[in-house]
């Protein structure tokens, strides 16, 4: 073997002046090609693999973080005026269109809440049970009033100042996240 290489170093000037046969560059290209296609085949799908199990490590993330870190549930149960009370069908329709307003806030906040930290979820927990418990006990004060006129103006205002502070609680929730 050291022989033949020796031969070959020797008798370079041999060997180098033929030229290659016909159509050698253009199978020599197309070996390389293939040989290249085979190696990024591989790599597509690892990179194709990659992506999918980050994408569900994300969504198995996600749903662990909504199952613990959910706010706690809060009554979207406002007050809604029994039957059984002696009321006007003002009196109730006002009750009801402040009622539904409240309640769309409310379901509003409650989305927003979900992406928030354990810490403000569980302060604006307590400040829309505040809310929410204080509301029925006035529509409920007011429902039992002697002046029917002058009840339904204190609900109106009472609801529209409820209303007001979720908005504003919206408003600030809405700044870091959207519903």
């Amino acid at each position: 073997m050291k022989n033949l290489r020796k031969q070959i170093k020797d008798n370079k000037d041999i060997f180098d002046d033929q030229e290659p046969m016909e159509g050698h560059f253009e199978r020599f290209e197309a070996l390389l090609d293939k040989q290249e296609k085979e190696k990024r085949k591989p790599i597509k799908r690892m990179q194709l693999m990659g992506i999918i199990s980050i994408a569900a490590s994300i969504v198995v993330l996600m749903v662990v973080a909504i199952q613990f870190y959910s706010p706690q549930h809060i009554p979207n149960d406002l007050p809604v005026i029994e039957n059984t009370m002696e009321v006007s069908d003002e009196f109730r329709a006002t009750n009801d269109f402040y009622n539904r307003q409240m309640q769309e806030q409310i379901a509003d906040i409650m989305c927003k809440l979900a992406n928030t930290d354990s810490e403000n979820q569980a302060l604006l927990n307590r400040d829309l049970q505040k809310i929410i418990d204080g509301n029925a006990a006035f529509v409920n004060d007011m429902a039992n009033a002697d002046d029917e006129e002058m009840a339904i103006h204190y609900l109106v205002k009472h609801y529209k100042a409820n209303i007001q502070a979720l908005e504003n609680i919206n408003e600030k929730l809405g700044k870091y996240t959207k519903c």
